[in-house]
């Protein structure tokens, strides 16, 4: 008798290991089908903050080379004027070097003294 009872045991054992794998098979199947959902959105979310943030971006460095380009715009306008003012500076003092005219004939050192 007690090996008809370990037999039956043991089938019931058999039987519920069974449905239990069966359960856990389709839990599984849900969880992945679930995650895969979970991941799907996931990375349609990252994909539509990733295309905001390189308009963002874009529009960042837009205006930041705007901004660059007249800097240099002014910076360059700025350089062209100290250029010519050096340019006649070096040309009268070359003047006087070669004796062509005078320091004391420059009238306007004398207007620059005034704006010091």
């Amino acid at each position: 008798m007690k090996l008809i009872n370990s037999m039956q045991t043991l089938k019931d054992d058999i039987r519920s290991g069974r449905q239990k794998r069966r359960q856990d098979i389709k839990t599984i199947k849900q969880d992945t089908k679930q995650l895969a959902q979970d991941t799907h959105k996931m990375v349609a979310d990252s994909e539509r903050n990733r295309r905001e943030e390189a308009s963002n971006e874009k529009r960042k460095l837009n205006a930041f080379t705007k901004d660059l380009e007249q800097d240099v715009v002014v910076l360059r306008k700025g350089f062209r004027q100290d250029q010519a003012e050096v340019r006649k500076e070096i040309s009268t003092a070359s003047s006087i070097w070669h004796g062509k005219a005078s320091a004391i004939e420059k009238p306007e050192a004398k207007e620059n003294e005034g704006e010091e």
